[in-house]
Parts: C-alpha cells; structure tokens; sequence
C-alpha cells in the first residue's frame, strides 16, 4: 500500500509543535484532574489551522467520542477521542483521522492492563492501527505522549512520542492515520454511529483496511527525525 509523503519545510513542523505545545499549556492536570474532562478540554484546544500559508495548510479536527448513555459509543469502539488532519502542500491534499484512547495515567494493574487491550482491540475492529494517549506528562512542563494500541495489545512496550513531536513526525508526514473518506466522514460526529456501516462494508479478511497506510508501529528514536 503506497504512502502519501509530504515534506514540509522547518517552519510549517515548528509551527505545528508550538499550536501543540500551547494547547497543552492551557490544559494543567491540576485544574482538569479527570480523564474526560481533560480529553475534552486538549481536544478543544488541539483543533485548528496551526499553518496556512504558501507552502501548504494544516487543519486539525478533534471529535470527543460519547461516552454517557445507553449505547454510548466509547463502550463499543473502545475510543475516547478521533483526530482528523487534513494536510495540503504545493500540489497534493489528503485527509487522515486517528481513533484514540486517552488515559488520564497509563494503567499499572493487570486488570487495568487488560481493560486497555479490550478498549484497543475494539478499536481495532473499525481501523487498523489506533493510539493511546497519556494525559499524564512524566517531567515538569512536560506535555502528554503518543503510544501505539498495536504494539501495548500485543504486549510489547510501545515507544512515547510526546504529543508535539507526533503531529509533526508521524501525522504530518502521514505515516499514522486512516485515510478511507468513509472513515474520516465517520468520526466527525460525537456519536460514532456511521463507524459501524464502515465496519460492516470495508473490513477485508486480511484486516487491511483500504487507503490506510500499512505503518502500524513507532520507527526507533534514532530513526525519527524532527
């Protein structure tokens, strides 16, 4: 399955990690202590247009996933937030949306472990390669970090590629992120409801789903360049 490169110039990926870093710094653990609260309040903040200029735009969409009632959707995808990147350079467009669980602290007992992996394979049944978000920054002034579903359901020890540097090295280069039009019309709204008729029409039986980049897991750090 081919990817969609893009390479921007330094000035567009600084940019995008200062919106980033911002919104971060709008969202103290202290004043939002809670999960959804939290999730709630970075989605807010994350969402908008961190470059438009001559060397291309950059939109970001955030949808907070339902999570009160009966038949809420987080209970059955597994995902608290959906991101959508529309990403545009000097000749080429391409709109991609992640689905994510947000962990106000990564879990340590095994049954929280395992409560993860559900909420993860769940995800996973409408898109091939969904996230994890730990609110919970590990250094003073930190920001929260990026972890991959795949790698933690298979048991593995994902990478943590703080917020800021994964827009620019894995969203903005489109590595991560589904790229179906089904898909990506799916998470804009809170309910999820469509993400089922995507389900039902466009999982094939190799879990490939169409348009998404095949790119599941972090690269080493090494590999990363900002």
């Amino acid at each position: 399955m081919p990817r969609h490169t893009f390479r921007f110039p330094d000035h567009i990926k600084k940019a995008i990690q200062k919106h980033v870093r911002e919104a971060c710094s709008e969202v103290s653990p202290s004043r939002f202590r809670q999960e959804p609260p939290r999730t709630a309040a970075l989605a807010s903040r994350i969402q908008g247009c961190p470059y438009d200029g001559p060397d291309g735009k950059v939109v970001f969409t955030a949808t907070v996933v339902d999570d009160r009632g009966p038949g809420a959707a987080e209970r059955w995808t597994g995902a608290d937030l959906a991101i959508t990147a529309e990403i545009t350079d000097t000749d080429k467009s391409i709109e991609k949306a992640i689905l994510i669980q947000a962990k106000a602290s990564m879990p340590g007992a095994p049954s929280e472990i395992d409560r993860l992996v559900e909420q993860i394979l769940k995800m996973k049944e409408f898109t091939r390669s969904p996230k994890i978000l730990d609110l919970q920054p590990h250094t003073e002034g930190g920001i929260p970090a990026v972890l991959s579903g795949t790698t933690l359901a298979q048991g593995g020890k994902p990478l943590r590629i703080p917020l800021d540097k994964y827009f620019t090295w894995r969203v903005l280069t489109t590595l991560d992120g589904d790229t179906r039009p089904s898909f990506v019309d799916a998470v804009q709204t809170s309910d999820l409801n469509q993400l089922k008729v995507v389900a039902s029409i466009e999982v094939t039986g190799d879990d490939r789903h169409v348009g998404e980049d095949i790119a599941q897991d972090y690269p080493p750090w090494t590999q990363i360049r900002s």
